[in-house]
């Protein structure tokens, strides 16, 4: 006859689920942080490209000074081409997808068009935290 005490330290049933339900929060958040931050860097490429398009805008289109800055889309100036592309391409999670810009130079051939974008990150949140990064580009080209 086995005596029980061994008999009970013989069992293995159950182990895998319960090492499987301590690793799972910790693999989680390691996935989910990945996920972020590609998300993150994404949308930065954005910025960085809508500036780049605000930026060709100004040195093919205007023959004047370019000056603006805010947060409206359109077809009108730097500012709002920038502003555009980054609403129809970044990715968030709920929050909003307004970017601001600015735009500065001349309108003769030779002289700098600069644009610049910003927007404010929001993490995911409900897993890696809901903290904010500040992500800015700047590009300059010049004028044709």
């Amino acid at each position: 006859m086995t005596h029980p005490i061994i008999q009970f330290k013989r069992r293995d049933s159950g182990v895998a689920a319960v090492e499987f339900a301590l690793i799972l929060p910790l693999l989680m958040m390691i996935v989910f942080g990945i996920i972020n931050y590609g998300i993150l860097l994404y949308d930065q490429a954005v910025i960085t490209n809508a500036a780049r398009e605000g930026a060709r805008w100004g040195a093919i289109n205007t023959s004047a000074a370019i000056s603006c800055s805010g947060t409206a889309s359109g077809t009108a100036d730097p500012c709002q081409i920038a502003n555009g592309y980054t609403q129809a391409n970044l990715i968030t999670f709920g929050g909003a997808t307004t970017s601001t810009s600015s735009a500065t130079g001349a309108g003769t051939s030779g002289t700098t068009v600069t644009v610049t974008v910003s927007y404010t990150f929001t993490q995911i949140g409900w897993i890696v935290g809901s903290s904010t990064n500040a992500l800015t580009a700047s590009a300059v080209m010049y004028h044709e």
